[in-house]
């Protein structure tokens, strides 16, 4: 939360931000790792970014997030999906696929991008799970429709509290849960 509270103080004093190699390979990927499957294999690749090439990835997929946003629909507007682009603009970084730029973009804009956990992909997507960007795509989706009839059901319209990144947290934990056998923290979360 405090790299993504720092993006958005620093797009909001200049208009743009970005995110340093350091972020990425200290903070983005070891709460990657430590939410599901440590994929080691991916570190060399990481690393070999260029400092100047993680800097301009990111901002030009916060440039589409922040689009997203202006969108106030997360759907594609003309020509132009700005959930995808900003994915596709990350995974031009060696190492980085739709899951890994999912983990930077739902840091960075919550109210458009849900994190790809491997949960909530078996949740929301019938097919055979992957990680691809038609899969990462199909599920942001999901959760933005699900956000959205929360927050309509609450009476807050499309501007209430929930977020697609707050539908995955949910799937996630009740997913984790689930697979513990956390039968007491099931029944506090459904009242059961």
């Amino acid at each position: 939360r405090l790299i993504a509270q720092q993006w958005r103080e620093e797009y909001v004093r200049n208009k743009e931000c970005n995110m340093t190699k350091d972020q990425l390979l200290n903070v983005i990927i070891p709460w990657k790792f430590g939410k599901g499957k440590p994929r080691n294999a991916l570190k060399p690749l990481l690393q070999s970014n260029k400092e100047g090439d993680v800097t301009r990835a990111s901002m030009l997929a916060f440039n589409f997030a922040e689009s997203s946003i202006a969108d106030n629909t997360n759907k594609e507007d003309g020509d132009v999906n700005h959930v995808q682009e900003a994915i596709k603009a990350l995974c031009q970084l060696s190492g980085v696929g739709p899951a890994t730029a999912s983990a930077v973009l739902s840091a960075y804009c919550p109210q458009s991008f849900a994190f790809m956990d491997d949960e909530v992909i078996e949740c929301l997507y019938e097919a055979k799970r992957g990680y691809t960007l038609k899969i990462y795509l199909a599920v942001n989706d999901r959760c933005v429709d699900i956000a959205e009839e929360l927050n309509g059901a609450s009476g807050g319209g499309n501007s209430g509290g929930w977020t697609p990144a707050d539908v995955a947290k949910a799937l996630w934990t009740v997913a984790t849960m689930s697979a513990r056998n956390d039968e007491v923290g099931l029944c506090k979360v459904f009242g059961d």
